[in-house]
């Protein structure tokens, strides 16, 4: 990672922290800092990508979205990347509805700016081209999950990833909208949240979850927590 001036030291945005001074300070006067709450709707799937969000934390969810309006979590990401990919590729288009999961502080920057950074083909370019990667092998991996894995083993996966993103073990999740973000029925999370409570491993009431065993959690995801979390480390260390 280059030496960061001292205006840098609390970018925590990983593609932001890896540029060298002069690729930063392109950006730096055009960031407008913003603080999102749970539930903000950065952009929908088919709108025009007018900003690109840089998230210094938090997660944001990649939802793909029917005609009808149901909707399943595809991917997400968080301080390791951007949202807005597509106004960088060529195509202007969001491909998926951002939703904001765990409350998030981050950076909106025009995204005609960001198009014309990238275009430069310095480490911009080189860093959005590495995430692209990422977000990749996170959507067809999460392709595999929905087809092969068991309800049980993705809510594990999720409530996994939704902790260590928040920063807190004590969620706010109904069983509505976890069903609505795994693309199952609610009446099979509900069964496996008793399960899951019976067993010890969460307590679960009135929309509020509660991780009492992170470990065994973690432990009873399915494979694909493992591959995008060993994806992501090797992306976040390769710079």
């Amino acid at each position: 990672m280059h030496d960061l001036p001292q205006s840098r030291m609390t970018i925590e945005n990983h593609i932001l922290a890896s540029l060298p001074p002069v690729e930063f300070e392109f950006l730096v006067a055009r960031m407008e800092p913003v603080s999102l709450t749970n539930g903000t709707i950065i952009a929908n799937a088919g709108e025009t990508v007018r900003r690109c969000y840089f998230p210094s934390n938090g997660m944001i969810s990649l939802l793909s979205v029917t005609e009808n309006g149901k909707a399943v979590e595809v991917g997400f990401t968080g301080y390791e990347g951007v949202v807005g990919l597509a106004a960088i590729l060529g195509k202007n288009e969001m491909p998926y509805q951002a939703l904001v999961q765990a409350g998030s502080d981050g950076f909106f920057v025009d995204s005609q700016v960001v198009a014309e950074l990238f275009k430069r083909n310095g480490e911009f370019h080189d860093a959005v081209l590495r995430y692209t990667y990422v977000i990749l092998r996170q959507i067809s991996q999460t392709a595999v999950c929905n087809h092969f894995h068991t309800i049980q083993a993705r809510l594990c996966r999720w409530m996994t990833i939704m902790s260590e993103r928040s920063n807190n073990r004590h969620l706010t999740l109904t069983q509505e909208f976890i069903a609505h973000m795994l693309g199952v029925q609610r009446t099979s999370v509900g069964m496996i949240a008793t399960a899951m409570q019976n067993d010890g491993m969460i307590r679960y009431r009135r929309g509020k979850v509660e991780i009492l065993d992170f470990e065994r959690m973690r432990n009873s995801a399915c494979e694909c927590y493992f591959v995008v979390s060993n994806e992501m480390a090797e992306y976040i260390n390769s710079k």
